[in-house]
């Protein structure tokens, strides 16, 4: 069975949700709602609570993977970013999100209900499901992600200097535009 793809907003991004999850039941795809409704109480509907809740979901593998909306997505992806193995991308643009997958292997798209009309937000949604991982030249930067959470999440802080991380020619890499192809 397919895992769900996770979804979680705030009231900003409660319009927003609901078209992604239009689009998911469209295409069959099964999903969890963590998300919050339109409710007046401010104080229970705010990000932090439902930006966790996927966070948790995806960084322990019960999703495939996961959605975040608020206002900007700036704060819902930042909190989500403070989970361990968690890359949160926010994306304004169907090629932002085809690049976060292919480039950071993100596991959680990040939205601006007030900011993103529900068309774009539905194509980048289409391009984050269906989009794969390049990975290549790619897993030296996941890899100093992953160093660099394994020590910040041990109360310890990375700040290391530039060094090489890739052996391979700098025509394997091919880091200008990786949208060709």
């Amino acid at each position: 069975m397919e895992k769900p793809v996770y979804l979680g907003n705030d009231t900003a991004g409660c319009y927003l949700k609901n078209k992604c999850i239009e689009y998911l039941e469209g295409k069959g795809i099964p999903y969890v709602d963590c998300g919050s409704e339109e409710d007046p109480d401010i104080e229970k509907t705010r990000y932090p609570f439902f930006a966790a809740k996927v966070a948790k979901a995806v960084a322990t593998g019960e999703a495939r993977c996961g959605v975040l909306i608020c206002g900007t997505g700036i704060g819902i992806s930042m909190v989500a970013n403070k989970f361990k193995g968690i890359r949160a991308g926010l994306c304004s643009s169907t090629y932002d999100a085809v690049m976060t997958r292919r480039h950071n292997n993100a596991n959680i798209l990040c939205m601006g209900g007030k900011t993103t009309g529900e068309w774009i937000a539905i194509e980048m949604l289409d391009a984050f499901l269906n989009t794969g991982y390049d990975a290549g030249f790619h897993e030296g930067s996941l890899n100093l992600i992953t160093e660099m959470e394994n020590l910040m999440m041990n109360d310890q802080i990375w700040c290391e200097e530039p060094r090489k991380i890739s052996t391979g020619p700098l025509a394997d890499a091919e880091l200008f535009d990786r949208s060709k192809g």
